[in-house]
């Protein structure tokens, strides 16, 4: 697991919605890159935190938003 997987996961929900909604919109191609990481090490672990998989979605569809406006 990278780094930046263990600090989505470690945050608060808050904390993770907010960074990955702010680097959704300067760099949405790392930032779905890292939600399907994440995500995918979620599942394979076992980690529910649902209120994380809410905000790493959110951040998965605006980074795509944003690549379909470039």
């Amino acid at each position: 697991m990278s780094k930046a997987s263990q600090y989505v996961i470690g945050s608060s929900a808050s904390d993770c919605e907010c960074d990955m909604m702010r680097h959704a919109e300067t760099s949405p191609v790392s930032t779905l890159a890292k939600v399907a990481e994440t995500l995918h090490y979620m599942n394979a672990n076992g980690i529910e935190k649902i209120s994380h998989r809410k905000a790493l979605m959110k951040a998965g569809r605006k980074a795509l938003n944003v690549l379909g406006e470039l």
